[in-house]
């Protein structure tokens, strides 16, 4: 076993123990802000949000994030499984390319619910009065987390060519 297969090996464990964390993160921080209406924790150690969210819009503002939230978890799942398969020694296979490609994907799709549901996640947070679909809100983290999801994406679909080349390469030997 070479010394960066074994390091790889050694990484995708850290990966399998922080995954659960994020997921978990992901999770627990809207149950707290629009279940709890808890925004500020500490002296300023952990903020959500600069206030509360409407007592009024709490609900609407929890369901409104569920489906980026799902397909972010969907994400990492993948992500997960990817990961599993490099702690057991297994790199470019269809199986690893599939999970890069649906990771990639349903982080893509994360972003866009996130985008596209902004406006009515800052109207119920009291960020303003107009109606909640007018002030989509999209921003550098965005558009990077979607190219850099599309670079993992088109990535998924060399790992499948460099298979099978590898494949006919070894039929022809």
């Amino acid at each position: 076993m070479s010394s960066t297969h074994a390091w790889l090996q050694r990484a995708s464990l850290g990966f399998l123990w922080l995954i659960p964390l994020i997921a978990l993160f992901a999770l627990a921080l809207p149950v707290i802000y629009w279940g709890f209406g808890g925004y500020n924790f500490g002296d300023n150690t952990l903020v959500l949000a600069e206030t509360p969210p409407r007592e009024d819009a709490r609900l609407l503002g929890f369901l409104v994030g569920v489906p980026a939230t799902a397909a972010w978890l969907y994400a990492l799942y993948r992500l997960q499984r990817l990961f599993m398969q490099f702690r057991k020694g297994e790199f470019i296979d269809a199986r690893g390319a599939l999970h890069l490609r649906a990771f990639s994907l349903f982080t893509m799709l994360a972003a866009f619910f996130d985008v596209v549901t902004s406006g009515a996640r800052r109207w119920a947070m009291g960020e303003h009065d107009a109606p909640f679909w007018t002030h989509i809100n999209i921003n550098t983290e965005h558009m990077s987390l979607i190219f850099a999801a599309g670079v993992f994406f088109m990535v998924s679909f060399v790992l499948v060519e460099a298979q099978r080349y590898k494949t006919e390469t070894e039929q022809y030997l």
